[in-house]
C-alpha cells in the first residue's frame, strides 16, 4: 500500500474526527490509564501518524530511559508496515527518523519553565518547527496546576498541540462527577480531552471522558490490540 493510502484509511481518521478534527493549536490532550495498559503505544502511533504525513513531532520524555522510546517508534512503524503492507518501507523509516526528535529531561517540577526555556532555545537553534509535540512520563501525583498552567502558555506560545500521558497508581480511584479518575481530574479544566485506556478481556478501550466543551460525548469506537499495541477500530 502507498502511504497516501494508508494515512487515509488509518484509525487515527476517526480518532480525529471524533474530538473535532484534533485538540487544537495551543490545547493540551491527555491520554490515562494504568501503568503498562498503553498510554504511550497510542501516543506513538499519534506521533507516527504525524510523521508518515511528513511532518514533525517532538518528544519529551521524563522517563528514567529514554532508549525504550526510540525502540516503541521502531515497533509502532513496523507493525504499521506490515499491516497495512506499507511500500517502501526503507525509505518511509528513514524519514520518519529525520523528522522526529526526542528530548529527555529530569522529573524537576520546580524548574519546568527552566526546561522549558531550554526546550524553546533548543528548537529555535536546531531549526526544528514541530507541528505536534508528545510529552511522556510526566507525573500527574506530583505535578501541580501552576505545572500545567505552564505547559498550557508553552503551547499557546508555540501554536501547537500537547500530548500527554498519565498514569493512575491508586488502587481505588476516585472519580469526578464526570467519570474522570484522580489526579487527571484535579486537571480536567486545563485540558481540552481526556482518554482513558480500559483493559477489557481482549482488548484495550478507548473512551472519551472530556472533548473540548461538548456536554455529549461520542464513543471513540477505537481500541487498543495488545498484541500490535496499535490503535485500530473497534465498532459495537
Amino acid at each position: 500500500m502507498l502511504r497516501d493510502e494508508l494515512i487515509k484509511r488509518s484509525p487515527i481518521r476517526i480518532f480525529e474526527k471524533t474530538i473535532h478534527g484534533g485538540i487544537g493549536k495551543g490545547n493540551l490532550g491527555v491520554f490515562t490509564g494504568r501503568k503498562g495498559v498503553g498510554k504511550t503505544a497510542c501516543l506513538v502511533h499519534l506521533a507516527v501518524d504525524k510523521l508518515l504525513m511528513k511532518k514533525k513531532v517532538l518528544h519529551i520524555s521524563f522517563s528514567e530511559d529514554p532508549h525504550h522510546i526510540e525502540k516503541w517508534y521502531d515497533q509502532t512503524f513496523q507493525e504499521i508496515a506490515q499491516a497495512y503492507k506499507l511500500e517502501n518501507v526503507l525509505n518511509n523509516h528513514d524519514q520518519i527518523i529525520s523528522n522526529r526528535l526526542i528530548m529527555n529531561y529530569t522529573p524537576d517540577y520546580t524548574n519546568l519553565e527552566k526546561n522549558i526555556k531550554s526546550i524553546k532555545n533548543f528548537l529555535k537553534n536546531a531549526q526544528f518547527n514541530p507541528d505536534s509535540i508528545i510529552i511522556d512520563g510526566f507525573s500527574f501525583e506530583n505535578a501541580s496546576e501552576d505545572n500545567f498552567k505552564v505547559w498550557k502558555t508553552f503551547a499557546e506560545d508555540i501554536k501547537l498541540p500537547l500530548w500527554f500521558s498519565a498514569t493512575l497508581h491508586r488502587e481505588n480511584l476516585e472519580y469526578d462527577d464526570k467519570g474522570i479518575p484522580s489526579p487527571v481530574n484535579k486537571f480536567q479544566h486545563i485540558f481540552a480531552v481526556i482518554i482513558m485506556l480500559k483493559p477489557k478481556k481482549n482488548y484495550i478501550d478507548l473512551s472519551l471522558l472530556k472533548d473540548h466543551n461538548a456536554k455529549k460525548l461520542d464513543r471513540l469506537q477505537l481500541k487498543l490490540d495488545p498484541n500490535t499495541l496499535l490503535i485500530s477500530n473497534h465498532r459495537i
